[in-house]
């Protein structure tokens, strides 16, 4: 028996946006193509979040979930409504926990 995944549409909020180009700059100033990398990690990410949202653990508000990023100290938080994932934060691992609390009320 095989099971149809469910195609998902993927929205990005402007503040991630924001976040991933500040990040995507701020790797490329400490080393060439290191934003490349950190982009191209970033896409993995979001790829693997679309084939299935739900393998992701939700976190404290509950219908937001976090997927890590490899080789960087980031996570992307998401929430999923039937068949949209908006992407709510390309959030860094040592910045302030409560400005990510705030944006995910």
């Amino acid at each position: 028996m095989k099971v149809k995944k469910k195609p998902y549409e993927i929205i990005i909020s402007p503040e991630a946006e924001n976040e991933l180009n500040i990040s995507k700059e701020f790797y490329d100033s400490k080393q060439e193509n290191l934003g490349k990398g950190f982009v191209k990690e970033v896409d993995n990410t979001i790829d693997r979040i679309a084939e299935n949202p739900e393998q992701f653990p939700k976190v404290k508000q509950k219908q937001v979930r976090k997927a890590r990023v490899n080789r960087f100290p980031f996570g992307i938080y998401f929430a999923v409504k039937d068949n949209l994932i908006n992407i709510l934060a390309v959030f860094h691992y040592n910045r302030n926990p409560k400005k990510l609390n705030k944006r995910l009320k």
